[in-house]
């Protein structure tokens, strides 16, 4: 390293050295100043004893309160909001379900053109072979 590397290494050093020093003075003459005074003066205002304890009890059970009622808040959005989903996503079901249907009457009238057997093309397709029949029926027409 080189002695101007080292010099502003030193100088980083010295200088952190006092800001901690600085900030650690200032702490310690701040809880002994007039901040300390408004502390003491704002816990002389609050109940102790058994006041106090009966106070932060009140104060505990509130908050218990809000709490819960906001949590069965949440609970019913997200119930709604899932019951939505839920159809949507039955809607989306039927939609793929009658896309895959259309495909496969579509599939199973290129098959009969072709001269396939009805017992073929339900195979082919999964099709019942009443409904491969009436597909090879009507293909005619």
């Amino acid at each position: 390293m080189t002695i101007g590397t080292i010099a502003a290494l030193l100088a980083t050093l010295m200088a952190g050295v006092i800001l901690l020093t600085l900030g650690l003075w200032r702490l310690r003459h701040r809880a002994e100043g007039p901040g300390a005074e408004m502390a003491a003066e704002m816990a002389d205002g609050l109940p102790q004893g058994a006041a106090g304890t009966e106070l932060a009890a009140t104060l505990a059970a509130r908050l218990e309160g809000v709490m819960a009622e906001q949590a069965r808040r949440q609970s019913d959005v997200l119930t709604v909001a899932l019951a939505g989903l839920k159809a949507d996503l039955q809607h989306l079901k039927s939609d793929v379900e009658w896309l895959a249907g259309e495909r496969m009457i579509e599939q199973a009238i290129q098959m009969a053109q072709t001269g396939l057997d009805p017992d073929d093309i339900g195979r082919e397709l999964g099709l019942t072979r009443d409904t491969a029949e009436t597909i090879a029926t009507f293909r005619k027409h």
